[in-house]
Order: structure tokens, then sequence, then C-alpha cells
């Protein structure tokens, strides 16, 4: 079990890291080029806006699981900071089962369907001269949702502990 858990984690912190260092400075990059070239140059592109929008969904979906699992994702708590650590383990572990673990599976299923639909239909974007490849950015939903998978059942084998504080 520590094996299967210690690769679990490794494979969400490559995906964090991943959306860290390439996605997010990508995205960065990409909407400086747009925002100065639309206000300076007076010129829009649909191929930069495009990617703006695509390089910020993989950066959500491949940070999603990395937030999980350091504790870092939004709360909306109202009751739960007003419980005891024993009773928001047993919580967090009973809403993983629930609902987290088979959310992530139905969004892997199908994300994973949807994009090779995508691939094999050769979908492309609707704009005229919007980006192709459509699959792409679409296997990114199948691939967050592996990574939130991974890092629910992380914390579900080591309840109470995020991955930040002392591993």
């Amino acid at each position: 079990m520590g094996e299967i858990s210690r690769s679990a984690r490794k494979i969400v912190t490559f995906g964090g890291g991943l959306a860290a260092l390439v996605f997010l400075p990508g995205l960065t990059l990409v909407s400086i080029v747009d925002i100065v070239t639309r206000r300076f140059l007076h010129y829009s592109s649909t191929p930069v806006q495009e990617m703006t929008w695509h390089l910020f969904f993989a950066c959500v979906m491949f940070s999603i699981g990395y937030a999980y699992l350091h504790d870092q994702h939004v709360r909306v708590d109202i009751l739960r900071e007003r419980l005891p650590p024993h009773v928001k383990a047993r919580l967090e572990q009973v809403l993983l089962i629930l609902l987290m673990i088979p959310l992530s599976i139905v969004l892997f299923w199908f994300g994973a369907r949807m994009a090779w639909l995508s691939f094999l239909q050769d979908e492309g974007s609707r704009a005229a001269l919007g980006l192709s490849a459509r699959w792409i950015i679409k296997s990114a939903l199948p691939i967050g949702a592996l990574l939130l998978f991974l890092a629910s059942c992380y914390r579900l084998a080591h309840p109470g502990q995020p991955e930040g504080d002392g591993q």
C-alpha cells in the first residue's frame, strides 16, 4: 500500500508541477501577447484567444489534484470548521467515498470518451481561423479527473493529513 500511495502522490505532484511550470507561464505569456496586440496594434487573433482558454483549462485540470492533495483547494466551510479534528477526518472520508471518487470516475469516463471521439472525428474549432486538433485540450479533462482520483485515494489512505504537513 505504501508504494502505491507514494506513486499516486508522485503522479499528482508531477501534474501540479506541469501546471505550474508549463501551463501557467504559457498562459501568462499568451495573455500578454493577446492584450498587447489588441490594445496597441489593434489586432485580434482567434488562435491566440483560443490558446488562452486552452492553457487556462489545462492549468486548472492538471493542478486540481495537486491542490486537493495539499489541502489548498477552495472550501466553503460554515459547519465544518466548528467540528473536532476526528469528525472532520471521518466526514472527509465519507465524502471522498460518496462524492469525490465517483465524480472523478465519471469525469474520467466521459472525458476520455469525448476526447477519443474528438480525435476520431478530427474535430477542430468552430471558428474559421481557430485551432485544430480539439482532442488535445479535451484530453485534459480525463487527465485532470485521473489526477483528482489519485489525490482522493491518497487522502482516503491518509485521512486528516494534508500532504504539505510532514509527509
